[in-house]
């Protein structure tokens, strides 16, 4: 490449003046760029500033005044405590243990050396120790007695074989919640459950492992589509998410990002819906006045984090604004507020540091280069303001909705150890098994305990039936 044809010809002082400002422009973006990169790579994920203008606490004091002084004391009189010696904390591993095999060490001298009489127990000093049993696996041998009358000869009476996850297959449901949670949850692929099972004496191929990962993805999909049914709100992920606060969680496969997949996934869905900036939901909007857009203040942070590197004093203080907004957020979740009383505080407190950022940010949008972080960051913000704005007219809204990203991530680390799905006709089956996964995180439930119930009792149940055992409404036998 001739390095000649790459700079350009100048003919005058003011044309040179012209192409050194956009030089110099381009040079700031790629360095931006280079340090965005350079962050993402070995910098921490917390966008949470260590160091900052103003610290929570000055936040607070400064939204949330103390309350007035009594005007009077009273003394009171308290009678004395004695104080005691703090115990010292044990050390407590943090785990669960189920199971205590107690051992008993006997002494071997039990004979007093000088009176010659058989010592007695006067207490025991006890001592802890955690040992690791590796599972196992275990064959069910069903046995069905086959009853027949010796007199008449009338026919063969036998008991029909219990319904199954996999039809004539070997694998029981505890062994089927195993393998799907280990890759779906502690994310370990086949191959290298085929290798553990291997040191527990038992020789499962990958491929029946595949067989089975996708008979219990097929038991589980009606509960996904059932849980879909009863869902609200909607947000995205290119594993495409649908969550509502303190509900079930739906993960949808599909190949693409455009507006026909977003129009799939949300089909007849009226009410809020809180997006990010993706042109497809503003799209989504126009054509369907009933679609209400609700905007996400975390995106908007994350780009006025990323112009603090290089424009630390324009960026500075608009960071500290946005962080007013989440402090009011953390009191109202803190002092367990109702919708009704947060959209009051939002009303009184929040609404205010909106109204002053506007003018602010419409003020950086002129200052700065459209291209540079900040203007970036000023120019998303004013154009999604009606979207951003609107958590504070509804108290039942957030100000994003960073639960329903929390529960991508489990997604996010499978796909470093898998590599990929594989086929895009497997990826239902990791849809399917996030959603089960996630709802029941949410809820508190272990997911083995959920999955060894639900894949017992579904080949039994009809259609109707399937709403009892979803992660909302599900009781153990």
């Amino acid at each position: 490449m001739n390095a000649a044809a790459t700079v350009p010809e100048v003919d005058s002082l003011e044309q040179a003046r012209v192409v050194i400002g956009e030089q110099h422009q381009t040079i700031q973006q790629l360095n931006w760029q280079l340090n965005q990169f350079k962050k993402q790579l070995f910098g921490p994920s917390s966008e949470r500033q260590t160091e900052g203008n103003l610290s929570k606490e000055q936040i607070l004091f400064s939204l949330f005044p103390a309350p007035p002084q009594p005007a009077a004391t009273q003394e009171v009189l308290l009678p004395p405590v004695e104080e005691r010696a703090q115990e010292r904390p044990r050390r407590q591993p943090a785990v669960k243990v189920l199971e205590t095999v107690t051992e008993r060490l006997e002494p071997e001298e039990k004979v007093c050396r000088h009176c010659g009489k058989e010592k007695c127990e006067i207490g025991h000093e006890k001592s802890e120790r955690y040992e690791y049993i590796p599972a196992k696996v275990v064959r069910h041998e069903i046995i069905r007695p086959k009853l027949a009358c010796s007199g008449c000869k009338d026919g063969v009476s036998i008991a029909p074989l219990p319904l199954t996850v996999v039809a004539q297959g070997q694998p029981g449901p505890g062994l089927v919640a195993h393998v799907l949670l280990t890759k779906f949850v502690d994310h370990v692929p086949l191959y290298r459950q085929q290798q553990q099972f291997a040191r527990l004496g038992v020789n499962f191929p990958k491929s029946t492992l595949g067989d089975w990962v996708e008979q219990g993805a097929v038991w589980l999909q009606p509960l996904v589509r059932e849980m879909k049914r009863q869902l609200g709100k909607c947000a995205t992920g290119w594993l495409w998410v649908l969550g509502a606060p303190q509900s079930d969680v739906i993960f949808e496969f599909h190949p693409g990002r455009g507006k026909e997949f977003a129009q799939e996934l949300l089909g007849d869905f009226k009410g809020y819906l809180q997006r990010d900036g993706y042109g497809v939901y503003g799209s989504l909007a126009r054509d369907n006045p009933e679609l209400i857009p609700v905007g996400r203040w975390s995106h908007g942070r994350r780009k006025f984090v990323d112009a603090l590197d290089e424009q630390p004093d324009q960026a500075t203080p608009l960071v500290d604004e946005v962080r007013k907004l989440y402090a009011i957020e953390r009191h109202a979740r803190d002092e367990c507020l109702t919708a009704p009383q947060r959209q009051h505080v939002r009303q009184q407190i929040s609404l205010p540091i909106l109204t002053a950022l506007q003018p602010r940010l419409q003020s950086v949008l002129d200052r700065v280069l459209p291209q540079s972080p900040l203007g970036k960051a000023a120019r998303y913000c004013l154009g999604e303001w009606a979207a951003l704005n609107r958590y504070v007219t509804d108290g039942r809204l957030e100000i994003d909705n960073n639960l329903t990203e929390n529960a991508i991530r489990p997604s996010a680390v499978g796909k470093k150890n898998w590599l990929f799905i594989g086929h895009p006709e497997a990826g239902w089956r990791s849809a399917v098994l996030y959603s089960i996964v996630v709802s029941c995180r949410r809820r508190g439930i272990e997911p083995w305990d959920y999955l060894r119930d639900v894949l017992s009792r579904l080949p039994a149940m009809k259609q109707s039936e399937i709403s009892c055992v979803l992660p909302a409404n599900w009781k153990p036998l």
